[in-house]
């Protein structure tokens, strides 16, 4: 059975310290369980994030709290993709390169700022923790992103975009081809300032949004300008503004002669050689070679010479004497005539008459003894006994020509020409020649005998005999001495001549001599010692008898009548004469001199006149 519950007894009232102490306990204990709250919290918490960013902390100002690693490393990239991509744009006059961050040496430091933001309240003091934990809560903390920058592969790329933009400077020249001038014209160069451009870029990544970077360049100069080398194409273009023509008068050009030079063949003679000027300056010259416009007077000289007369000269017993002076001759003026093409070269006047100036006999006293003449080479005899007066008058005349006469090395002897006219104020007279196949009265009959003596001197030289003529009929005289016939050889002034050439490589003087006493003419040829040796044989090929007919020829001057023989008959003969030349003893010529003498008839003149 239950019992019932005694009365509540009525609660007597505590006094109010002992309520204060109730309070304070009370708070104590709350207080107590708040720390336990919060030390448990603090020990969830630290467990949460101990993979984890503490809240409230950012990197440059992206929020990375409550982030892991990987998650904050992530943002980070995305943040910056575009940047990272291609930091700066680099520009040149239109032209765009846009490198990447690694191509110009730039990097972000996002594991060193996740370094320090995981940092951040993960320290193993949880006191420490705790007040950075707060303090971060309340104040929050943005971590600085560093930006690495290596120059040295930022240049590396800068070089590589500068081959594309720097170009050399082109210095201004001038240039002959072909006689064309060739200018070259100047060209300012350019170079890509690397240094200067590498710190714009560092300025402007600073900001780690993609910026535009002009690059820096500046200007090279061309060390020769177009300036310093105008004077030289003024010059070049004066010198090459047409051909130079030369005009002459004298030796082969007795009316006057005509030569031109073009343009390219002056051009040829310019040299360009660079030098510094008077201020500096690069400059060039302009040099013309004076050797080869001599060389190009060469032969225009030799056309104009006119060479001096030889004297004639004594053999005198080997004492060589000049006993006439020779004759003065005419020749190019070569510096005065240089000098004036200089001056034509350099104005637009391009003809240059040529000088001429006087030149010295080829041969006097002072290179007399220098010839080299010591000793007879060739010697010519021949008969003219029982001649008639005329006939002796007229060798004389002409032995008087042929004596003293000098012939150069290499020249070709005319006896017609060292003859010269036939005339009476020349000491020569009328007499019988072969003329038109008969006997009659002309100027210099007889100088036959002259003219066959020289060639024995010349046939028994060695000389080789380049024109000789055989008489119409055989002459007695040319045999007198024993010689064979054929060795006799006749002129006529203007239509026969007797021509051999000095090939002893030495000056020859021919000399004769008249000895009346003997009735014969000699010729002799002296020079120097040719070591020559002539032999000679001949053989006679056929014999022709004498025509039995006579020939009558008409003479009006005569009275008619009167009939006058004027020519014996005689037969004709056809003969060869051979000749051996041997030089030290080793036969250097041989050589055929034909004959053919015509038979002849008795000729009488008739005379028609009245």
């Amino acid at each position: 059975m239950d019992r019932p519950l005694p009365a509540r007894m009525p609660r007597a009232r505590r006094s109010w310290p002992w309520r204060v102490i109730e309070w304070l306990l009370v708070l104590t204990a709350l207080a107590g369980l708040a720390v336990l709250l919060g030390y448990g919290a603090i020990l969830l918490g630290e467990r949460l994030l101990a993979e984890r960013i503490y809240p409230n902390i950012s990197v440059r100002g992206l929020p990375i709290g409550g982030l892991t690693r990987a998650e904050a490393r992530a943002m980070l990239l995305r943040r910056y993709a575009d940047f990272l991509a291609a930091p700066v744009t680099l520009s040149f006059e239109g032209q765009l390169w846009r490198p990447a961050a690694e191509d110009l040496g730039l990097s972000l430091a996002i594991d060193e700022a996740l370094d320090a933001a995981f940092a951040l309240g993960h320290d193993l003091n949880w006191q420490a923790n705790t007040r950075i934990a707060a303090a971060t809560w309340q104040y929050g903390v943005d971590l600085p992103l560093r930006l690495r920058f290596d120059q040295r592969i930022a240049q590396q790329t800068l070089r590589t975009i500068a081959a594309e933009i720097d170009r050399a400077p082109v210095e201004a020249s001038v240039d002959l081809r072909n006689g064309v001038i060739v200018v070259g014209a100047e060209q300012w160069g350019r170079q890509t300032l690397i240094d200067d451009t590498i710190a714009d870029i560092a300025a402007a990544v600073q900001s780690l949004q993609p910026q535009e970077v002009t690059i820096r360049t500046r200007l090279l100069e061309p060390r020769v300008r177009d300036a310093d080398l105008a004077p030289t194409v003024a010059e070049l273009q004066l010198l090459l503004h047409g051909p130079i023509r030369l005009e002459g008068r004298g030796g082969q050009c007795p009316a006057g002669c005509r030569w031109e030079w073009p343009v390219p063949q002056i051009a040829a003679w310019i040299k360009l050689r660079s030098l510094t000027a008077i201020d500096g300056r690069p400059a060039m010259a302009v040099m013309i070679d004076q050797a080869a416009i001599r060389a190009a007077l060469t032969p225009i000289a030799a056309a104009l010479r006119e060479e001096g007369g030889l004297p004639r000269v004594d053999w005198n017993n080997g004492n060589l004497r000049i006993r006439t002076p020779g004759t003065p001759g005419r020749g190019l003026a070569v510096e005065e005539a240089l000098a004036r093409i200089n001056g034509a070269l350099y104005s637009h006047e391009r003809t240059v008459t040529l000088p001429l100036r006087e030149l010295p006999p080829p041969v006097t006293a002072d290179n007399l003894a220098a010839l080299g003449i010591t000793e007879p080479v060739g010697v010519g005899v021949s008969s003219f006994r029982n001649s008639a007066e005329y006939r002796i008058t007229n060798i004389q005349a002409g032995a008087r020509q042929m004596d003293g006469v000098l012939i150069p090395p290499g020249a070709a002897f005319s006896f017609n020409t060292t003859l010269g006219p036939v005339t009476p104020e020349r000491g020569f007279v009328e007499g019988l020649a072969i003329v038109a196949n008969r006997t009659q009265k002309e100027w210099g009959g007889g100088l036959c005998q002259v003219s066959t003596t020289v060639f024995r001197a010349a046939f028994f030289a060695g000389l080789p005999i380049t024109e000789r003529h055989e008489h119409s009929f055989r002459i007695g005289w040319y045999e007198e001495l024993g010689e064979p016939p054929g060795l006799d050889a006749a002129i006529f002034t203007g239509v026969h001549d007797l021509r051999f050439v000095n090939d002893t490589g030495g000056w020859l003087l021919l000399t004769s001599k008249v000895d009346l006493q003997r009735q014969q003419l000699t010729m002799i040829l002296y020079g120097p010692p040719s070591n020559r040796r002539v032999e000679y044989a001949y053989r006679i090929l056929e014999r022709t008898p004498a025509p039995t007919q006579p020939v009558y020829v008409d003479d009006p001057t005569l009275p008619a009548g009167v009939i006058r023989q004027t020519d014996t008959a005689r037969g004709g003969l056809r003969v060869e004469v051979y000749r051996t030349v041997y030089t030290n003893g080793e036969i250097s010529r041989r050589d055929t001199i034909p004959t053919t003498f015509q038979p002849w008839p008795d000729i009488f003149v008739r005379g028609t006149g009245r």
